[in-house]
């Protein structure tokens, strides 16, 4: 009977035959990649270096540091055992990623720590700014001899003026509706429209002599006014002890006495009389007075007043410098400068500058009770309209969410406060006291709890704990999928050709070349021989020839394991035996491979009508 040909499927398609038998088991025996693939046009770049990505992947998994990567990717292992490690893997890689991300989080809101300072003893501590400031700040003589001669010009029209001086003296965010207000009811004249405001101020404000009776400091007698000096700040004109800066109505002046206390001085106390009724505030040397700050002691004629404070001081150490603000929560004073005063940074400052730069936004000009900045105008009484309708604006302290405290930060909080009214009965003199209560002084050291160096180990021994992964293992992964991908496109071209070769083989239609007994005969009931179990006797012998076929082209002619082995002549034989092969068997539906390696693949199944196929590869 002759043989049966697959359909519209030549036998031989795709299969090494002939003179390129030796060169393919040539092939096969060096461990190299068939490149027996059809003839066409070169592959572009950019294919090729995708199959060297490719490749170099596998390469990678094979290869890699990482655990339990290389069992993913492994040939011959089950595919049960590459699930198992895939799935550590991957459980390793989420639990090392979580881990991460929460010490991250923790880096950036958390990563300092505050404790309680013990070095105190030889601590040099700067008594703190006390301001004074008088309900009523303003001279009557000066404010009735500025609005005779500077403002009405006559007396009867003086007096509606003489309000308006009183108030400016006691200028600040609170009255100036009131003020405008005011200004808008009086008679408008050239000269009250281009007057200095500040300067007028400062010529009707009460003198250190008037708001003074006697002072001291340390239980030393003090002259007053060489201590206290005068400010103009946004809760009105003041006196200022131990202050940062003093002014006048032109410049802001830095103080360079700043008063000192040590743990030996006899008493840790400023004691003054005042003459006036008077808002008392206590801040820190280093703010500056102004609206952030609300007064301590209110402060009456018939009183004395005496309050125990104690100081909390915290200072950052330098290492904090390498967070960043946001980390750290606080500035450092050399860190930021301010825009428009030449000072260090601090909160006060920060937020004073914030209400002089919306002040200015909103209506061109800054307050009277600001020190003059450059290249900024000071409101005239035009202005105070517009200053009245943006109050809120201005004091608002949402807009002004980048002032962070600074990294020196004190506050005082009082301790004890005892007033005690002055009787006719009683001489008791009226004054106010500030003292320490007790040394040493609290001081809070913040530092670095969690730093760039402590986040890199920690990822480091994560990383290693759940993958082994190290710095090295980076490096590793750059080299994989970078240097050595394109290295592979540029000096192994020919290699990365002939892979992507037998990817478009693979990818062709496919073809099986099994082969199948022509006619299936059934299986006689009767054990006795007959003629069709001599001839499946043959099929299954030819069967196993055709596997030693293949096994007898893989080893040189002159192998120990076959010492009386002709290649030459076996393959001879094979040609002959072509024509017996086709009268035996004919095409059947099976896989083809263009991997040489995959033509030891051989089986033989055996059908329930004693038929047999060869489900392999002819060599």
């Amino acid at each position: 009977m002759e043989p049966t040909k697959h359909r519209d499927v030549a036998p031989d398609v795709g299969r090494p035959q002939g003179k390129r038998l030796p060169q393919t088991m040539k092939a096969i025996r060096k461990g190299k990649r068939s490149r027996v693939a059809p003839s066409g046009s070169a592959f572009n770049t950019l294919r090729l270096f995708r199959r060297s990505f490719i490749f170099q992947t596998k390469e990678f998994f094979d290869n890699s540091t990482l655990h339990g990567v290389r069992y993913i990717a492994e040939e011959g292992r089950p595919f049960f055992e590459r699930f198992m490690w895939f799935c550590f893997v991957a459980f390793g890689f989420i639990a090392a990623v979580v881990i991460i991300f929460s010490l991250w989080e923790k880096f950036q809101t958390n990563p300092t720590i505050t404790g309680l300072d013990t070095d105190f003893h030889n601590q040099q501590v700067i008594f703190p700014t006390v301001l004074v400031c008088p309900t009523a700040p303003y001279d009557e003589d000066a404010v009735r001899r500025e609005a005779l001669q500077y403002l009405g010009g006559y007396e009867e029209g003086s007096e509606v003026y003489e309000p308006f001086l009183r108030l400016l003296t006691q200028l600040s965010y609170d009255n100036i509706r009131e003020v405008a207000a005011m200004l808008s009811d009086m008679p408008s004249t050239q000269t009250l429209q281009t007057v200095n405001l500040r300067e007028l101020a400062f010529r009707v404000a009460v003198r250190c002599n008037d708001t003074f009776a006697s002072c001291r400091y340390k239980d030393e007698d003090i002259d007053c006014c060489e201590m206290f000096k005068p400010l103009y700040t946004e809760h009105g004109f003041c006196y200022a002890f131990n202050a940062r800066y003093t002014n006048n109505w032109q410049v802001e002046v830095l103080n360079t006495e700043v008063y000192v206390l040590f743990e030996t001085d006899k008493k840790w106390a400023l004691t003054f009389e005042p003459l006036r009724e008077s808002n008392i505030f206590v801040h820190s040397y280093n703010e500056i007075s102004g609206w952030d700050f609300q007064p301590q002691v209110m402060w009456d004629i018939d009183s004395k007043v005496e309050f125990l404070i104690s100081m909390k001081q915290t200072y950052t150490t330098e290492d904090a410098q390498q967070l960043s603000i946001g980390q750290r929560k606080c500035i450092f004073p050399e860190e930021e400068k301010l825009q428009y005063y030449q000072d260090a940074y601090t909160f006060s400052g920060c937020m004073k500058e914030c209400r002089i730069a919306k002040s200015y936004k909103y209506c061109r000009c800054v307050p009277p009770f600001y020190a003059p900045v450059r290249a900024l105008p000071t409101c005239a009484t035009g202005s105070f309209q517009c200053l009245s309708e943006y109050t809120e604006n201005i004091t608002s302290i949402y807009s002004c969410q980048d002032c962070e405290l600074g990294c020196l930060n004190t506050v005082y909080d009082i301790e004890k406060y005892s007033k005690i009214m002055k009787t006719e009965e009683e001489q008791q003199e009226a004054q106010v006291t500030i003292e320490y209560l007790t040394w040493p002084i609290i001081r809070y050291k913040r530092e670095v709890l969690f730093g760039w160096v402590d986040l890199l180990v920690s990822f480091g021994g994560i990383a290693g704990l759940f993958l082994g992964f190290s710095l090295l293992s980076f490096v590793e992964i750059v080299y994989f999928f970078t240097m050595r991908a394109f290295c592979m496109l540029y000096k192994n071209r020919d290699e990365l050709e002939a892979l992507e070769r037998e990817q478009v083989i693979k990818s062709m239609s496919r073809h099986e070349l099994g082969l199948k007994p022509i006619v299936p005969v059934p299986v006689p009931a009767t054990s006795a021989p007959t003629k069709l179990d001599h001839q499946r006797q043959q099929q299954q012998v030819f069967v196993k020839l055709i596997t030693n076929d293949y096994k007898s082209a893989q080893y040189q002619p002159g192998d120990v394991a076959y010492p009386t082995l002709q290649q030459s002549n076996r393959l001879h034989q094979l040609h002959n035996q072509r024509q017996q092969k086709h009268r035996l068997f004919q095409l059947g539906h099976t896989n083809y491979a263009s991997h040489a390696n995959r033509y030891a693949e051989k089986q033989t199944i055996r059908y329930g009508d004693a038929a047999y196929i060869y489900d392999g590869y002819l060599p």
